[in-house]
C-alpha cells in the first residue's frame, strides 16, 4: 500500500506540475496571477479532444497550439495594457476571474459534451513491487521534468531566456538595455497556457475533463504554486510532488471529504511557517 500510494502520489504531482508550471511561469516573468490560466487550458484540451477523431498528432499541435496565441494575445492586447497604466492586483484579479468565466462559457458554446475523456494511445504498462503503473501516467512525470529542465537552461544559455530573467527581475533595467519587455511577457503568458493545456490533456487521459475541470486546475496549479515559491518552477515543482503525495496516502487512509481539508490544512501550516512559499518566491506577493 506505501509504494502504491508513493508512486501514485508521484505521478499525480507531476499531473499537477503542468498547470502549476503554468501559473509559475505567468507570474515570475509577468508578475500577473492569470486565474484563467485552467480555464484556458481545458479549452485547449477540449480542442484536443475534438481533433482527436482526425488525427493525434494534428490534434495535440491544434489543441496546445491554440492555447499559445491566447495567452499571448491576453497578454500583449488586456493585460499588459492595463498594467501599465497602474492596474493593482484586485483589477488583475477581477479580470481574469472574469476571463476564466468567458473561457468556460466558450467551452460550454462550442462542445456539444460537457464532460469528455480523451483518448490518448495505450504505451503498456510495467510493474515495480507488486504496483503496476501504466506508461502515459508515467509519462506526465516524464515531460514536467523535462519542461521544467528545459526552461531553465533557456533561461541560462539563450538570449530570449536571459531577457525573461532580466525582465523579471528588473523591468526599468531591461527596458533600458533594450530588452523587448511587452514581447517577453507575451510570449510568456503563452507558454504558459500551453503548458496549462498539456496539463489538461494528461488529466482528461486519466480522469474526466469538464467545463468546471478548468477551476479546479487553475485553482490548484496556484495553491500548488504559492506553497512552493510563487514564481519559482523549482519549488513549484517539489510542492506539487509533495500535495500529490497528500491527496494520494489521504486517498488510502482517510475518507474522500478529508482529502481537501487535510490538504488545505498543510497549506495554512507551510504558509504560516514560510510565508514566501517552500523555496522561497522569486516576486513579491
Amino acid at each position: 500500500m506505501i509504494l502504491t500510494g508513493l508512486i501514485n502520489g508521484i505521478i499525480m504531482g507531476g499531473i499537477l506540475s503542468l498547470p502549476v508550471l503554468g501559473v509559475a511561469v505567468v507570474y515570475g516573468i509577468t508578475g500577473i496571477p492569470n486565474f484563467a490560466i485552467g480555464l484556458i487550458g481545458v479549452f485547449g484540451g477540449f480542442v484536443t479532444w475534438y481533433f482527436l477523431s482526425y488525427n493525434l498528432v494534428l490534434a495535440l499541435i491544434v489543441g496546445v497550439g491554440v492555447c499559445f496565441p491566447i495567452g499571448y494575445f491576453l497578454q500583449k492586447l488586456l493585460l499588459t495594457p492595463i498594467s501599465n497604466k497602474g492596474g493593482d492586483a484586485i483589477l488583475f484579479f477581477v479580470i481574469t476571474i472574469s476571463l476564466g468565466f468567458v473561457f468556460e462559457g466558450l467551452t460550454r458554446a462550442i462542445f456539444p459534451r460537457p464532460s469528455i475523456s480523451i483518448a490518448l494511445p495505450y504505451l503498456g504498462s510495467f510493474t515495480v513491487g507488486g504496483v503496476t503503473v501504466e506508461v502515459i501516467k508515467l509519462l506526465a512525470l516524464v515531460f514536467a521534468l523535462s519542461t521544467l529542465t528545459a526552461i531553465r537552461l533557456l533561461e541560462i544559455h539563450t538570449r530570449p531566456g536571459q531577457s525573461w530573467q532580466a525582465t523579471s527581475r528588473n523591468l526599468k533595467l531591461a527596458k533600458l538595455v533594450g530588452v523587448n519587455t511587452d514581447r517577453v511577457y507575451a510570449v510568456a503568458h503563452g507558454i504558459g497556457c500551453s503548458l496549462a493545456c498539456i496539463g489538461a490533456i494528461f488529466w482528461g487521459s486519466l480522469y474526466n475533463l469538464n467545463v468546471l475541470s478548468g477551476w479546479e486546475l487553475g485553482f490548484l496549479g496556484f495553491i500548488i504554486a504559492v506553497v512552493g515559491g510563487i514564481g519559482n518552477i523549482w519549488g513549484g515543482m517539489l510542492s506539487a510532488l509533495l500535495m500529490g503525495l497528500v491527496l494520494s496516502f489521504s486517498g488510502y487512509f482517510l475518507d474522500g471529504n478529508w482529502q481537501s481539508v487535510l490538504l488545505y490544512a498543510i497549506v495554512i501550516t507551510v504558509l504560516i511557517v514560510s510565508p514566501r512559499g517552500i523555496l522561497g518566491s522569486e516576486r513579491a506577493l
